[in-house]
């Protein structure tokens, strides 16, 4: 057993488990707070309105979900900048 290969396999996984944890809030867009004022104008968020286009079986692929990630804080922030690609 190789324990320098195993120190890495730890570290890969914790820095894919934090990479994963970075997209589930950039999937929250601006925050469920600010997801729940949306749904109180009677809006959709982004993600929403593109699975409400998009057919059920409809594959797709987020670009660039990290683009613009923690930049610009003295503006409030940026969640990201993805791009959603639709293969019809």
């Amino acid at each position: 057993m190789n324990l320098d290969f195993n120190k890495n396999e730890d570290k890969m996984k914790l820095l894919i488990s934090q990479m994963e944890q970075r997209l589930q809030k950039i999937y929250l867009g601006g925050g469920k707070s600010r997801i729940d004022k949306l749904h109180e104008q009677g809006k959709m968020s982004a993600r929403e309105r593109i699975d409400f286009l998009l057919d059920k079986d409809t594959p797709r692929f987020e670009m660039g979900a990290f683009a613009g990630y923690e930049m610009y804080p003295e503006h409030g922030g940026c969640p990201g900048g993805g791009v959603v690609i639709a293969d019809t």
